[in-house]
C-alpha cells in the first residue's frame, strides 16, 4: 500500500520515491508565463487530478537538493540566509533549447515527492520557491534555485513623495521615501511635508499615538498641536525654530496598533512582500513567538534601506530567527538551548562523516541597547530651559541593560562582553533579554558539522537532535539545535550542522 502522508513515505526506508517538477517561467516570445511539467520516469495525471490529464515528462536527472540555513555557517544570531539549490534536467536531445527564450530570476518552482503507483493526490510538496536563473550544457540543464526570501530584496520604505503638496509633501519631497514607523518609538525626527504650515509626518498611514512632539529638547503644549493620527501627522501651530522631534506609537492597520517582532514582522512581509496572510505563514510560529516574547519594540525609517535590513533588525531584538519551510510558508522562532526529546538520533551507525567546528569564546557580559534614541542631538541642538535629565537623555543613543557573570574570567581570561542592538523599550524585557543571552552564551557552546545516512525531509531547522558517538565527549549523547540542513535526495544524505 503506497504512503498517504509525507511522514510515513520518508520513515519508509524501502518505498521507492517518484518526483514531480513544476516550473512556471516567463516565455518572452509570447510575453506571458508558461507552465512546465517534468518528472523522473514520466508521470500522468487523472482527469479527476488538477492538473487534469496533464505529462510530467521524463527528464528529471536528479532529485533536487537544497541548503537551509537559520544563519551564517558557524553562527547563531546575526542576519538570515536564503536557501540555494539546484535541480537537473536532461536536454541531450536538445527538446529543451527553448528555456533559454525564458526569464527565470524570481519565477515559481514547486518540487513534489510521492511513492512509485501513488495517485498525484499523494504526492507532497517538499520545495516551494524560486528559480535564480538556468545553466546549460551540451547534456544537461541545472535549474539554481532559491527560496523566497529573495523577495525580501526590495526597497524599504517603499512609498514615495510625488512632491504634489498635501499628503505627497513639496516639490522638495518628490523621490523620498515616506517614513514608517512601528511599535513605540523615542525621540524620532518626522518629515516636515508642508513648511509653511509646519505640517510634519511620522508614519505612511494610521497610528496609535503621538506621545509628545519637543522642539529643541523641550514638549510642545498640547495647545499648539493639532494631530492627524489617521494620517500619521501632526501641525504646529506656533512659530517653529528650533529641531522637531517626537515620541510616537506607530502603524494600525485595520485599526490594530502593532508593537511585537512578531506581529510586525508579519505585516511588513504581507504589506511590503506582497505575501497573503494566512496562506504564506506559518501561523503557529508567529503564535508561538509572540508566547516566547511579547515585548514592545519600537522601529523607525526614514531613509531608504531594503527589507532585508528591517526584519533582520527586528528578529534580533530578540534574538529570533526567521526563514522558509519546505512547503514554502514564511516561519518565526526564537534561540533557544536544545531540550526536550529528540527529533531524530544518529550515532555510529547512521554517522558518515563528524567535524568538530571552532567554538566561539563564552561571553561573561550581555549588554543589550534599547529605548534606541532615534534622533542623537548635540549640545548646540537644546533650548536653555531643557532639564538636565532630558539633555542626558538625549545626548545617548540608548540605555543599556546588563546581566553578567564574572566566573566566566576564570577558564576564559579574555572572554568579551556580548553587546546587542535590539528595538526594546522597556528597562525589565531588555533586563530579561541580557539574563537569557547570558544563560545561553555564558557556557562553551559546541558546533559540528556531520553528514548522517538518512531519509532526507525529516527534519527541519531548529529541530533537537541527539549525537552520541565514542569522541569528542558525545559517547552519552547530547542534544543539539538543527542550524543548517542541505538534503542530497539522490543518495539519501543530509549534511546537518548542529548547535548545543
Amino acid at each position: 500500500m503506497v504512503a498517504t502522508t509525507l511522514s510515513a513515505l520518508v520513515s519508509n526506508p524501502y518505498a521507492k520515491k517518484k518526483y514531480l517538477v513544476i516550473l512556471k517561467p516567463y516565455n518572452l516570445a509570447t510575453s506571458s508565463q508558461v507552465t512546465l511539467y517534468y518528472s523522473g520516469e514520466g508521470f500522468i495525471t487523472k482527469p479527476t487530478d488538477t492538473p487534469a490529464n496533464t505529462l510530467f515528462e521524463p527528464r528529471l536527472v536528479e532529485p533536487i537538493s537544497f541548503s537551509r540555513s537559520m544563519f551564517s555557517s558557524g553562527k547563531i544570531g546575526g542576519f538570515s540566509v536564503p536557501g540555494f539549490g539546484e535541480l537537473i534536467l536532461t536536454n541531450a536531445d536538445g527538446g529543451l533549447d527553448a528555456f533559454s527564450g525564458y526569464a527565470w530570476d524570481g519565477r515559481s518552482v514547486e518540487v513534489k515527492v510521492g511513492e512509485d503507483g501513488a495517485a498525484y493526490q499523494y504526492y507532497f510538496t517538499i520545495f516551494t520557491g524560486q528559480a535564480r536563473t538556468v545553466e546549460f550544457d551540451d547534456l544537461f540543464i541545472r535549474v539554481i534555485l532559491r527560496d523566497d526570501q529573495n523577495d525580501f530584496d526590495i526597497d524599504y520604505p517603499d512609498t514615495l513623495y510625488a512632491g504634489t503638496r498635501g499628503n505627497e509633501g513639496t516639490a522638495e519631497l518628490a523621490g523620498q521615501a515616506k517614513p514608517h514607523c512601528y511599535g513605540q518609538v523615542h525621540n524620532i525626527e518626522p518629515v516636515l511635508v508642508d513648511a509653511a504650515n509646519n505640517v510634519y509626518q511620522v508614519h505612511d498611514g494610521p497610528i496609535e499615538a503621538i506621545d509628545a512632539v519637543y522642539e529643541s529638547g523641550v514638549e510642545i503644549g498640547a495647545g499648539n498641536l493639532s494631530k492627524d493620527l489617521a494620517n500619521g501627522r501632526f501641525t504646529i501651530t506656533s512659530n517653529v525654530n528650533g529641531i522637531i522631534t517626537a515620541d510616537v506609537k506607530g502603524s494600525k492597520p485595520g485599526g490594530t496598533y502593532l508593537s511585537t517582532v512578531a506581529d510586525i514582522i508579519e505585516h511588513l512581509v504581507e504589506d511590503h512582500a506582497g505575501f497573503t496572510y494566512p496562506d504564506d505563514f506559518d501561523t503557529a510560529s508567529f503564535t508561538a513567538l509572540n508566547t516566547a516574547n511579547s515585548a514592545v519594540v519600537g522601529v523607525y525609517d526614514r531613509d531608504t534601506t531594503d527589507l532585508f535590513n528591517i526584519l533582520d533588525r527586528l528578529i534580533n531584538s530578540i534574538g529570533g530567527f526567521y526563514g522558509f519551510d519546505r512547503d514554502g510558508k514564511f516561519q518565526v522562532g526564537r534561540v533557544e538551548l536544545p531540550t526536550g526529546t529528540a527529533a531524530f538520533e544518529f550515532d555510529s551507525t547512521n554517522i558518515i562523516e563528524i567535524t568538530r567546528l571552532a567554538s566561539a569564546v563564552p561571553n561573561h557580559q550581555v549588554r543589550v541597547n534599547y529605548n534606541k534614541n532615534f534622533r542623537l542631538m548635540s549640545e548646540s541642538d537644546f533650548d536653555p530651559s531643557i532639564t538636565d535629565a532630558k539633555r542626558d537623555s538625549l545626548l545617548r543613543e540608548w540605555s543599556v541593560a546588563t546581566a553578567s557573570d564574572a566566573n566566566v574570567l576564570t577558564p576564559y581570561p579574555d572572554s568579551s562582553a556580548l553587546i546587542v542592538n535590539t528595538f526594546l523599550v522597556d528597562p525589565t524585557a531588555a533586563a530579561t533579554e541580557a539574563s537569557r543571552l547570558l544563560t545561553i552564551y555564558k557556557t562553551q557552546r559546541d558546533f559540528y558539522k556531520i553528514l548522517v545516512k538518512t531519509q532526507p525531509y525529516t527534519l527541519k531547522l531548529n529541530d533537537v537532535v541527539k549525537i552520541t558517538f565514542n569522541r569528542y565527549n558525545l559517547a552519552s549523547g547530547k542534544l543539539f539545535r538543527v542550524i543548517s540542513i542541505v538534503e542530497d535526495a539522490a543518495n539519501n544524505e543530509v549534511e546537518l550542522e548542529l548547535w548545543g
